[in-house]
């Protein structure tokens, strides 16, 4: 495990010392925190610590990827660094200003961070307080949505709050601070053949998957999307912050970054939001259709989207009537819609990197733990890393019907 070399018990100590003086490691365990295909921009470890009198506790290590070519695809060191301010800076921030407003219902939804640092970031293991994971492939039913939406509704909540409340140090810690890691100009030459070939993946399962009575409704809208002079600077240009509605966004919805905890009768009783790497500062409506476009069948989202959508407007509304903030948003229920329905191409843009991903068996995603085979020497990587080109039936289904969806819903155009 190299990726974990350096961890030491002189290291664990001084880390454990500034929230738990008084505790002596005596020992530690370290296993793997993830399987292939759940994580692609880090490696995570689960470190298991051993003290006097019985004392234990669970970490969850994460560190750049062993990987060079992957590392280079995902820009780690970069994503790394936005984790780093958002740990350190943005949601402390978030969190004092939270204190102060003494709210009836926090949000509490972040596990702690132990240490946040440039290429290391350790946190609580919401494991060992009954929280897993869902299987990506089955993606989100109507009770997990909802349960996201309400929370993702409280964490935007918050950021509008600030905004009103403490508009300097909010600039200070969360609009100035977070920097948008994935798509911006500086990386269009990089990403240009990437998104290229993931589009050219999209589209042989859209002639795949289309009757040929429904291709030229469908097929050619979807190549007019595609097909911008630059699509890639297409979605650069979507992420840029549209105000008043710009929040803090956890830039990376979906369902992996998501862990539940239940009740006794198996309802969901909380939720946990793990992985920061691609937190930005942007319409909030860019959170909610990247988890409601990649993580849910079209079949929820015609029964049930404009119910999910009221949850989370509630929930956004219940935190701004705590904070007082409410009468600064008087249109705020009609621009949550329009910008929702504004950044839907958003979600296809971005569905089509991660359905691929979602979809693919373990045994084909990219493995962030294989050691690197590239000598240190060699030029870097001109080339990110292959873009996954999953074309099995649900990867199929699921981009011909948000693609149908959304031209027949007129988002498509």
């Amino acid at each position: 495990m190299s990726g974990s070399k350096n961890i030491d018990l002189v290291f664990l100590q001084s880390m454990i010392d500034k929230t738990e003086p008084g505790v002596k490691i005596n020992s530690y365990e370290i296993a793997l925190g993830s399987k292939r295909g759940d994580n692609y921009t880090s490696m995570l470890y689960r470190i298991q610590l051993y003290g006097d009198n019985g004392w234990s506790k669970s970490l969850i290590y994460k560190c750049l990827p062993d990987n060079r070519q992957a590392r280079n695809t995902y820009k780690s060191e970069i994503l790394f660094n936005n984790e780093v301010t958002f740990y350190t800076k943005s949601f402390t921030a978030l969190m004092k200003y939270q204190e102060l407003k003494k709210l009836v219902e926090n949000f509490n939804s972040v596990p702690k961070c132990y240490l946040a640092q440039s290429d290391i970031v350790i946190l609580e293991d919401m494991r060992c307080k009954g929280f897993t994971m869902l299987d990506r492939m089955k993606g989100l039913d109507f009770n997990h949505c909802r349960a996201i939406l309400r929370v993702l509704g409280k964490f935007h909540g918050l950021s509008l709050s600030m905004k009103v409340d403490e508009p300097e140090k909010f600039k200070e810690c969360i609009s100035d601070a977070i920097n948008e890691v994935y798509y911006k100009s500086e990386n269009e030459l990089w990403y240009k053949g990437y998104y290229r070939r993931a589009a050219e993946n999209a589209e042989k399962m859209l002639e795949a998957e289309l009757t040929e009575d429904e291709k030229p409704k469908y097929l050619d809208k979807f190549r007019k999307f595609v097909n911008h002079e630059s699509f890639f600077g297409y979605m650069v240009g979507l992420v840029s912050p549209k105000e008043s509605l710009a929040v803090l966004c956890h830039g990376d919805c979906w369902t992996n970054n998501f862990l539940f905890q239940y009740a006794q009768d198996g309802s969901i009783s909380e939720v946990s939001i793990v992985d920061f790497q691609l937190a930005r500062y942007g319409s909030p409506a860019l959170d909610l259709v990247s988890l409601l476009y990649c993580c849910t069948s079209v079949e929820l989202r015609k029964q049930y989207l404009p119910e999910l959508l009221e949850e989370y407007y509630d929930s956004i509304v219940s935190v701004l009537t705590q904070t007082d903030c409410l009468n600064h948003y008087p249109d705020i229920r009609q621009k949550l819609y329009e910008e929702v329905r504004e950044y839907t191409v958003f979600g296809l843009g971005v569905a089509l990197d991660m359905i691929p991903i979602i979809t693919c068996d373990s045994e084909l995603a990219p493995d962030m733990y294989t050691e690197d085979t590239i000598n240190m020497d060699d030029e870097p990587s001109k080339e990110p890393y292959p873009v996954m080109t999953t074309s099995n039936l649900l990867c199929r289904q699921m981009i011909a019907d948000l693609v149908k969806e959304l031209v027949d819903n007129g988002c498509l155009t």
